[in-house]
């Protein structure tokens, strides 16, 4: 990749911006404007680095980078440059490799208990950047939690509410108290976070669904709420329900990959 793309890639990345690359793999050797090797970036806005040869065919590329970005599938496409009615006849085909790159994604836990602790691991493990957040000094500090990136003390929902919050960003209410939770997320809940748990039982989503369907709440935001966080693993300590919660996580990231025939086909074995 040229020296300045590179530059501008890294870049992107470190301000957690969502990206695709458009590697032109294989061209025949007249009529193409660009040869095997160029490239091009484009961000999840449109933005177009680099060229891959200009054109009506850079412009088809530039749409299913945009298409990558969002189902973070890669992809391999071809064009011509036989052209059409009102179009240059340049002749040639060309092959381009579609790599997208999610932009990095920030975990925000609130509350930093016995859940908030492996919690917290499992995010970094998992490459996420994490955040901390609690009312406590004594549980809220890098003695603690010495993985983290951030810690944050104070009032936990007031703290969230001031974080930039997108669809990059997961956030999981865990904090010692319901009413903790229940601020957390009422500030949260009108997001556009991508994902948003609560550590909960049944009657205590229906508690707090309630009071925010008083404060205006509509259905599709209770809708992107995991309450109870997490998937029935029959989880049991603090570690097992950090497994849970992170799970869940994992299916909401990773969702255009679900649904593989490997866990759909439920074959017989025939022991005899």
């Amino acid at each position: 990749m040229e020296h300045e793309l590179l530059i501008k890639a890294l870049r992107a990345s470190e301000k957690g911006r969502s990206y695709a690359v458009a590697t032109l793999v294989d061209s025949t050797v007249k009529g193409t404007p660009r040869k095997a090797g160029a490239k091009m970036i484009v961000l999840e806005d449109g933005t177009l680095w680099g060229s891959i040869g200009g054109g009506r065919n850079e412009k088809a590329v530039q749409k299913e980078c945009l298409k990558a970005i969002k189902s973070g599938k890669t992809s391999l496409v071809a064009y011509d440059y036989f052209g059409g009615v009102g179009q240059s006849v340049c002749g040639g085909q060309i092959k381009v490799f579609i790599e997208p790159f999610k932009g990095s994604r920030h975990f925000v836990i609130c509350g930093a208990g016995h859940i908030a602790l492996p919690l917290s691991v499992i995010g970094k493990m998992l490459n996420f950047k994490v955040t901390v957040i609690d009312n406590r000094k004594e549980f809220a500090n890098f003695r603690r939690f010495p993985h983290v990136d951030r810690i944050i003390v104070g009032d936990h929902a007031k703290k969230l509410s001031r974080l930039a919050i997108d669809q990059h960003t997961y956030i999981m209410v865990v904090t010692q108290g319901n009413e903790y939770d229940f601020e957390c997320l009422r500030a949260a809940i009108n997001t556009n976070a991508g994902y948003l748990g609560v550590i909960s039982s049944r009657a205590k989503r229906v508690k707090f669904f309630g009071r925010l369907k008083k404060m205006g709440v509509s259905q599709a935001r209770f809708n992107r709420v995991k309450i109870p966080a997490g998937v029935d693993i029959g989880a049991q300590t603090p570690e097992e329900i950090a497994v849970s919660i992170a799970a869940e996580m994992v299916a909401v990231k990773n969702a255009a990959f679900l649904g593989t025939d490997k866990f759909r086909v439920k074959e017989k074995f025939d022991e005899s």
